[in-house]
């Protein structure tokens, strides 16, 4: 009977501490975001792109850009270029580590 209890309360225990982990990777990004003066800030420049290196975590490269990626797909996320709207970064990670980055071209969808 005392092994079962001390089993639920690990359990219990290991599912709060996850919880906790969750939410405060996810506060660090906001905290990110927040700190920037300007809100075009959280997106990136091509300074910024040009210092990301293979093997970074997806936190450094928030870091770095000063805002979260918007995920395209399981393991890519884009940001926008902070100026030219004809223009964005991608960043592909594998096991949670940057393995490729490419910038993108993008064409306006205007019909005049």
């Amino acid at each position: 009977m005392n092994r079962k209890w001390l089993f639920s309360y690990l359990g219990i225990c290991l599912f709060g501490l996850i919880i906790t982990n969750l939410a405060a990777y996810k506060d660090e990004i906001t905290e990110i975001e927040e700190h920037n003066t300007y809100r075009w800030q959280r997106y990136m420049n091509e300074e910024e792109y040009n210092k990301l290196e293979k093997g970074m975590y997806y936190i450094d490269v928030v870091k770095i850009a000063g805002g979260a990626g918007v995920k395209i797909d399981e393991d890519i996320y884009e940001w926008n270029d902070e100026i030219l709207l004809t223009k964005g970064y991608q960043a592909y990670f594998e096991n949670g580590e940057l393995i490729k980055t490419e910038i993108i071209k993008r064409k306006g969808n205007s019909n005049r």
